[in-house]
């Protein structure tokens, strides 16, 4: 048994040492060009993240634009852009009964907080225009209003 444990151990170790631990970083090129040429909302993107923030997903399916994203210290974000009026989209992504915690300005935008949607998901909205763009996730507030603040036309 010893013999079968031990390779496994140097595997894992190798492995890790090579830096293969990180999570894959996903090309949103195709997705984003699919958003544009629908031409339903104008696209916000995020730009000028520090370190350790990582697109892990990227769909646009039925008008709604979901973006998953890492970010550091372990926490987990979507970002969800869609033409759907914030009345309809907030209960699909955050959950049926959400609670507005009131408005917050980030980076000069007016958005509005919402909690207790989904257990130990925090949420911020902002609507402008045509567009309602929903972060939701498990994440700290900070990390929220970090992603918020990132966002570009």
């Amino acid at each position: 048994m010893l013999v079968l444990i031990i390779p496994v151990f140097l595997i894992v170790a190798f492995y890790r040492y090579l830096g293969h631990e990180d999570p894959p970083v996903v090309d949103t090129t195709e997705v984003y060009g699919s958003v544009q040429r629908a031409g339903r909302f104008e696209l916000l993107r995020p730009e000028g993240l520090a370190d350790g923030w990582r697109i892990a997903s990227a769909t646009y399916t039925d008008g709604i634009l979901r973006i998953g994203i890492t970010a550091p210290d372990s926490g987990a974000l979507q970002l969800v852009e869609s033409a759907d009026p914030a009345a309809v989209l907030v209960p699909a992504v955050i959950g049926k009964t959400p609670h507005d915690d009131g408005p917050a300005t980030i980076a000069g935008a007016e958005w509005h907080r919402w909690s207790e949607g989904r257990p130990g998901e925090r949420a911020i909205v902002r609507t402008d225009g045509n567009r309602t763009v929903i972060i939701v996730g498990h994440a700290k507030q900070d990390q929220l209003d970090q992603l918020a603040g990132s966002l570009r036309a």
